[in-house]
């Protein structure tokens, strides 16, 4: 109830407020409650009447006890003041027995002050404890509030509760400052002084209320008219005869709270009324009959019980909102072609009902369209849809309509025309497969009008089971798949079938082979049988086992330098190795060899293992001619053998190179040998054989001679 604090608080702009400020507490002082006396004026021309409230019911009940004095000051054209004491007694509130004499029984306003005075506890099951304290709050604050609505409505009861005053010496045009303070000092607490400035001119026209609008619903009316402070309460007023005699409504006056924001919390479906009763006053009446039209007016009552003219008045007529009972729909049944028969029942016809609509959807979610123009009597019981959808579903909904347009809807029932027909192959499947992995698949639309969409599948080989990628149909032209390209299989296949809405599936359709991006870079090339010659420095290099290899690239580096390319090869399937002899080098410098390798998408791999080599400037010498090499049946052996006379410190290096392989170093002797077996070596091949002198103080060495050649017989 503490709302109606503010029906005094508000009031109307004849007057001008002024509040004395708070006074500060000294820090050695222990904290007091703090209230003020809120006062208002209003000028009559041979009176002045006051009105005030206490801020907070303890100041109420302190008040009550100490009382109110008045004091008013006269200003004069200059401003002078002349002070003066109004109350010699102070205003309290009348005894109960003045109560009993002053008013009569019936007078429901003094009634409830009396009881808000002197009354015993409104709820008598206060709870025990800290609980009492709080119901006991909560009961103060009750009796103020209730005290304050009611002398807003009786002047005399104002004046009986001390919240009302008449000063009936004042001048015209005078000028005065009223303040109503306590009449003695307040225990635990502090109530300021209010004071109210007021010129004694004519008084306001009375203003009145105005009904923003009335709202008519099944048997009940709603009124709105705006919350402006100015009204403390308000009677409505009602008529049934177009306005020619009104019967009040209510006997006390009325007025709708602000909504609680803890209630809202609690039911968040009733934001909107909140939010409506934040600005408005709400009123609902319950109408005789509908369609016919009441007429009603209000009037305000403000603080100072005077009530209002008549607000302009609003016509609201009840209108009936009831729906019929809607049918109970029976399964739709096939009857050829592409007719379907739908029944339905209605186990009651209201007298109001006017017939049905029927409605059909390709889905249960709609949207629907009215298959008959004419409304279908109240009695009918059946329809014939002779235009179903072929493909897919019907779905039905019997509306229900009475003659003031209230309709009900049936639950929706389906029904089928048989389609056993497969639509056609889907075609125009492509696709891409980006470097991270998205693929994105594209195809062209089917021409039938029943296709409910398409589903994906792939295979990772186009003779493996095709797996479904989607998790059910799909209208769009268009999917997007992600893989994982740290996979052996180079290449995925997709395909993709359509479906109608009798869940119909086309044949695959073409399978499209997408390439997977190469992310994965190649293994680099090995270098073997490095050997330093008169011609430059000769190796050869293992291709690498990558399957996409397409090149190699040789790069150099002398010490301490980068790595420069010096020589490009093609990948050859089918061989080990591939020679290369650098014939650029220079004399006493030690050089570093690495190779990359590239695949067929241009990713390269890591560089090979160095390999050294270091160029002495070394005369050459000529090479050994003697090597002599032939097969040995019996013992099953190769055998090797050279003359060289020449003297110094040397030894002898035999390689061999056997089938399509490159020579490499298999021997070293001392230069007293002049011969070897190689054995067991294998059949069908042929073997080559080439022998070098090596001098130990590096004086020059030997170039290769003529190889010596053996086949060895299967």
């Amino acid at each position: 109830m503490k709302q109606f604090v503010l029906l005094i608080l508000m009031m109307p702009v004849v007057v001008r407020v002024s509040f004395c400020q708070d006074q500060t507490i000294k820090r050695d002082e222990k904290p007091v409650l703090q209230g003020t006396i809120k006062v208002i004026a209003k000028s009559y021309g041979d009176s002045v009447v006051l009105r005030w409230a206490p801020s907070d019911s303890w100041a109420w009940n302190k008040l009550n006890y100490t009382g109110y004095i008045i004091q008013r000051i006269t200003l004069d054209e200059k401003d002078n003041a002349k002070k003066e004491l109004m109350t010699p007694v102070p205003l309290k509130p009348y005894p109960l027995e003045k109560f009993k004499t002053v008013f009569k029984s019936s007078n429901t306003n003094a009634a409830i002050a009396a009881q808000c005075l002197y009354g015993r506890n409104f709820d008598m099951g206060l709870r025990k404890g800290q609980g009492a304290i709080e119901d006991e709050a909560t009961v103060s604050d009750a009796r103020f509030s209730y005290t304050l609505m009611v002398a807003d409505y009786d002047a005399g009861v104002a004046m009986a509760t001390a919240l009302r005053f008449a000063d009936k010496n004042v001048k015209k045009a005078g000028k005065y400052l009223y303040r109503v303070m306590p009449a003695g000092t307040v225990s635990q607490g502090r109530v300021d002084t209010g004071s109210v400035l007021v010129e004694n001119n004519t008084t306001a026209v009375n203003a009145k209320p105005e009904i923003a609008e009335g709202i008519a619903f099944d048997h009940l009316g709603e009124l709105h008219w705006a919350r402006n402070g100015m009204w403390s309460g308000f009677y409505i007023e009602r008529s049934s005869d177009g306005g020619k005699i009104f019967t009040l409504l209510n006997s006390l006056p009325f007025i709708s709270s602000r909504p609680d924001p803890a209630a809202l919390k609690k039911d968040s479906s009733k934001a909107k009324l909140f939010a409506l009763l934040q600005t408005q006053h709400v009123y609902i009446d319950s109408l005789p009959k509908n369609y016919t039209n009441y007429v009603y007016r209000i009037r305000g009552i403000n603080a100072f019980a005077e009530i209002s003219d008549y607000s302009g008045s609003v016509t609201i007529s009840g209108k009936d909102l009831t729906a019929p009972v809607a049918v109970n729909m029976l399964n739709p049944q096939f009857v050829s072609g592409r007719s379907i028969k739908l029944l339905w029942k209605k186990d009651f016809i209201e007298g109001d009902c006017k017939g049905y609509y029927v409605t059909r959807a390709r889905t249960i979610n709609g949207p629907y369209e009215t298959l008959n123009q004419q409304i279908l009597p109240a009695a009918t019981t059946e329809f014939t849809d002779n235009f179903a959808f072929l493909h897919g579903g019907n779905f039905y909904i019997v509306v229900a309509a009475d003659t003031t347009g209230n309709i009900a809807s049936s639950v929706p029932a389906m029904g089928l025309v048989p389609d056993n027909t497969p639509p056609s192959i889907p075609v125009g499947l492509k696709g891409n497969i980006e470097k991270n992995g998205r693929v994105n698949l594209y195809w062209t639309a089917n021409k039938e009008d029943d296709i409910k969409g398409y589903k994906v599948y792939f295979a990772n080989a186009p003779d493996h089971v095709f797996t479904q990628v989607t998790t059910g149909p799909d209208t769009a032209l268009q999917f997007t798949d992600s893989i994982s390209l740290n996979t052996l299989t180079k290449e995925i296949w997709y395909k993709i079938a359509a479906v109608d809405y009798n869940n119909n599936h086309s044949e695959f359709s073409a399978a499209v082979q997408l390439k997977k991006p190469d992310i994965v870079p190649p293994t680099a090339p090995v270098a073997t049988n490095i050997v330093v010659q008169k011609s430059g420095v000769a190796m050869d290099w293992i291709q690498s086992s990558s399957a996409d290899a397409v090149s190699y690239t040789i790069y150099r580096a002398e010490e301490k330098q980068k790595p420069v390319p010096v020589a490009r090869f093609k990948h050859i399937p089918g061989i080990i190795s591939f020679h290369f002899t650098d014939t650029t080098v220079t004399p006493n410098t030690n050089l570093v060899y690495m190779a990359r390798t590239i695949d067929e998408d241009s990713l390269q791999s890591p560089f090979s293992l160095p390999v050294m080599a270091t160029i002495h400037h070394t005369a050459q010498r000529a090479a050994i001619t003697t090597l002599k090499a032939f097969y040995d049946i019996k013992a099953k052996l190769i055998h090797i053998s050279w003359q060289y006379t020449e003297t110094g410190d040397y030894f002898f290096i035999l390689s061999a190179a056997y089938g399509t392989d490159s020579f490499r170093p298999i021997r070293s002797f001392d230069k007293q040998k002049n011969s070897y077996n190689d054995l067991n070596p294998e059949k069908g091949i042929t073997c080559r054989y080439t022998i070098q002198a090596i001098w130990k103080d590096d004086s020059g060495n030997t170039m290769f001679g003529q190889p010596g050649v053996v086949i060895i017989p299967q």
